[in-house]
């Protein structure tokens, strides 16, 4: 699989998917456990997991259908050591 340039939807959840379940291009957000998790968008299939929140780092921003998160991810488990950003669905490569 190639490189993500966006994220093909956002979907409100309450509790994370399975691996094996999730789909690429898909960043599911469980406000109740204050995690947002994707598989990577450089397509290797590992899973990003971004807790947000005031004591974990990043922040999560959503406008509708539309998601920021801030910092950057710098995915350790991916064998790529994907490096990027996710601004408005976008993904914006380091």
């Amino acid at each position: 699989m190639k490189r993500l340039t966006h994220l093909h939807r956002v979907e409100y959840v309450d509790y994370i998917p399975q691996e094996a379940q999730m789909k690429q291009g898909v960043l599911y957000v469980s406000r109740q456990f204050g995690t947002a998790v994707h598989l990577c968008a450089c397509g290797c299939g590992c899973q990003s997991v971004t807790p947000f929140g005031n004591k974990h780092g990043w922040e999560l921003i959503s406008s509708g259908t539309k998601v920021t998160l801030s910092p950057s991810i710098l995915n350790g488990n991916c064998p790529n050591k994907a490096h990027y950003f996710i601004r408005d669905n976008a993904i914006v490569w380091v």
